[in-house]
Parts: C-alpha cells; sequence; structure tokens
C-alpha cells in the first residue's frame, strides 16, 4: 500500500510541475455476490484504481488491481510524441493492452467481459490467433507510431512493436531450438517478438485495422477488420483472422505437429432511437489443439438490449451463447449460456453503479437430461472517473 502512495504522490507532484498537464483518475469496484443452495456468499472482490497524466505532447499511465487481496501494478507505461512534416511519430514504452481495431462496445458499461464481449477479435478457442488485435498482450513493449492526419483524406495510423515475449523455446545451452529439437550455442539468440498493425480511417466512410504478431517461434497470427461509418445510426465490424503454429514441447525438447487456426467475426450495434439500441456479437473459430493434431469448431453468439430511461438511469439484457465442438470430428457435449438482466444509475457525470443478475448455464444438450450445471451471480460496481 505503501509504494501505491508514493507513486501517486509523486505522480501528482510531477503533474502539479507542469502547468499545462491534464491529470485523470478512476476507480472500479467490482463485488460478486454467488448464489449456491439457497445461500448468498462473497463470491469475490475486485479493484481498479488508475491515474494519468498527459499534455499534448507526453503522457504517463499506471494502473493497480486486486489480485486476491494483494495490490498488482499491472500497467504502466509512458509516450511522447514528435511532430516531422505532414505526421506525428509517438514512442511508447512499458505494460500495456494494445487494441485498436473497433469492438462495437458502445453499450459495454462496466459489465465488459464476463457479459458484455465474452470474447475478443480473434479465434476463441486458438492457441495462436486468441484475441488477435491485442498486440502487446500486457507484456513489456516498445513501440514506434507513425500518425498521418494531414496528407492523406483520412488518418493513416502505423504501428511496429518489440515485445519481452517467449519467442524462443526452454533451452539449456542456447536460447533457440532447431527443427529437430537439438539446441547448439550457435543458434541465434532472440529474446523478443514482433508486432505490427495498420489502421486507417476516414470519417463517415471506412475504417480498416490490419493486425499481425509473432510471439513466439514457428507461430504467427494476422487478422484484418472492416468497419463501414457511412451507415446511419449503424455501428459495424467485420473481420477474419489466420494463425500458423507449431507449438515446442519443453518437456521432450521436440517440436510438435503444426496446424493452421482461423475465425470469422460480425458486429454490429444499431440504434433504433436516441434511448434504445441493439447491439448483436457473432463469431465462429476453428482452434488448434497440438495435443490431438486436430481443430476443433466453436461459435459464439452475444445479443444486447440497451434502453436509456433518462439521464441518470439505464436498463439493459445481455444475452450469450456458446456452442462448442460443432465439427463432425468431435462429440457435441453442450451449450454454455449466460443471460444478465441489468441497470446503471449515473450519480451524476462521474459517479456509476450497476447492478446485475446473471444467470450461467453449463453443458445445456437437450439429448441429455440432467446434463447442465446452473450458477447465479450478482455483480456490483462502483466506478468514479475524475
Amino acid at each position: 500500500m505503501k509504494k501505491i502512495v508514493a507513486a501517486v504522490s509523486l505522480a501528482t507532484m510531477l503533474a502539479g510541475a507542469a502547468c499545462a498537464a491534464d491529470i485523470s483518475f478512476s476507480y472500479t469496484g467490482s463485488n460478486y455476490v454467488k448464489s449456491s443452495a439457497g445461500n448468498l456468499s462473497l463470491d469475490s472482490r475486485a479493484d481498479c484504481l488508475s491515474l494519468e497524466v498527459s499534455n499534448d505532447t507526453s503522457g504517463v499511465v499506471v494502473d493497480f488491481d486486486t489480485d486476491e487481496g494483494s495490490i498488482v501494478q499491472d500497467v504502466y507505461y509512458a509516450w511522447m510524441n514528435f511532430a516531422i512534416p505532414a505526421a506525428v511519430l509517438q514512442a511508447k514504452a512499458g505494460v500495456w493492452v494494445s487494441r485498436d481495431v473497433n469492438r462495437v462496445r458502445t453499450d459495454a458499461g462496466d459489465l465488459e467481459g464476463a457479459d458484455f464481449e465474452l470474447n475478443k477479435p480473434g479465434i476463441i478457442n486458438g492457441s495462436a490467433g486468441k484475441d488477435v488485435t491485442n498486440l502487446t498482450k500486457g507484456k513489456i513493449a516498445m513501440q514506434a507510431s507513425y500518425i498521418n492526419s494531414d496528407s492523406l483524406p483520412g488518418k493513416l495510423t502505423a504501428r511496429f512493436t518489440l515485445i519481452n515475449a517467449s519467442f524462443n523455446p526452454d533451452a539449456a545451452s542456447a536460447t533457440s531450438a532447431t527443427e529437430s529439437g537439438d539446441v547448439e550455442d550457435s543458434d541465434i539468440t532472440l529474446k523478443c517478438g514482433f508486432a505490427a498493425s495498420a489502421e486507417y480511417l476516414q470519417e463517415e466512410l471506412i475504417r480498416v485495422n490490419l493486425a499481425a504478431r509473432y510471439l513466439e517461434k514457428k507461430t504467427v497470427a494476422a487478422g484484418l477488420f472492416v468497419s463501414p461509418l457511412m451507415l446511419p445510426g449503424v455501428d459495424l465490424t467485420v473481420g477474419g483472422t489466420f494463425a500458423y503454429t507449431k507449438p515446442y514441447d519443453s518437456t521432450n525438447k521436440v517440436w510438435s505437429n503444426s496446424g493452421t487456426e482461423w475465425g470469422v467475426d460480425l458486429r454490429a450495434r444499431y440504434a433504433f432511437t436516441e434511448k434504445f439500441s441493439v447491439t448483436t456479437m457473432h463469431n465462429i473459430s476453428s482452434g488448434y489443439d497440438s495435443s490431438e493434431d486436430d481443430n476443433t469448431l466453436v461459435l459464439w453468439d452475444m445479443l444486447n438490449l440497451t434502453y436509456k430511461v433518462n439521464d441518470k438511469a439505464s436498463v439493459g439484457f445481455t444475452a450469450n451463447a456458446t456452442f462448442d465442438n460443432l465439427d463432425s470430428d468431435h462429440v457435441f457435449t453442450g451449450a454454455d449460456l449466460v443471460g444478465s438482466p441489468y441497470v446503471r444509475i449515473d450519480a451524476n457525470e462521474r459517479v456509476a453503479v450497476t447492478a446485475s443478475i446473471r444467470a450461467e448455464a453449463s453443458g445445456v444438450n437437450p439429448k441429455i437430461d440432467g446434463h447442465e450445471t446452473v450458477d447465479v451471480t450478482i455483480p456490483v460496481i462502483f466506478a468514479f472517473n475524475y
């Protein structure tokens, strides 16, 4: 706790020294109460505290979470902009999650992850292409970005990232292995992965995202996502992901069989009125399992209905359905279903409380009576932003 106070105090003093600095602070406390055998008990509690100090040319962000009662600094990075002819060059370093693609999350609120958007764009059950647009995957990274919004009809952003990833397999005498699994001291030493992305955005026309990463030896993934912006009231993203992987067996010091993966995403939000909107998300993925040297097919669908009662209250309902083992080579064991009605109260523009009742049914299969399991969780989330 002393470390957190010291970090916050230092950041505050630095901000005070910079007369043009903007300071933003946020706190989110999430409580999850679970029902079991008619009893209610506190299932988990999570807190997130974030502080950002920035101006037009530079900034720093620190973020602390709780993990089983311990405080963990999970995000910390700094960035700086340099003006160059007709563009901006940005340098960034630290630990952060990097996703640029339009994920159609206008109505996500504070229920992201467990309710709204169970899966990120990419290959849901992929070993290489899961969450493909997350270039850094929360690892230490250095990134250079080229941002051009002056000499083009739209805005072009290109990023290249070096990441402290497990690029090399385990080895006793060197840091990489040959195709046969033997390790030689003469092997090239690499201890970082690579990622790159490009985005072109032209208002009221189109947004295109291309992302690729190479974070492990013999494993590469790439995704392309497009958002048409010319449709009134519609927020839409469609895209596909492809990945190649050849996992390394660190126990036996050999390379496993190689495999390919693919996934297709479709996300759309339509605002019927200023108060009522519908969001749907769909993904079909074929992920590779090296232990079986085979792919499995999974389908995920999400539906969200959101109604804004007034300026301070909104209600909604989110439903998720996941169907695994859909291909002919595997046996469908059952669907996983999640239903979450919720209400959000905004006390003011900085403070909000969200409460929900989440019902989860796992292994739902009409052919197997009583096979499913049902859990009920009550999330209560308090959020403060300054």
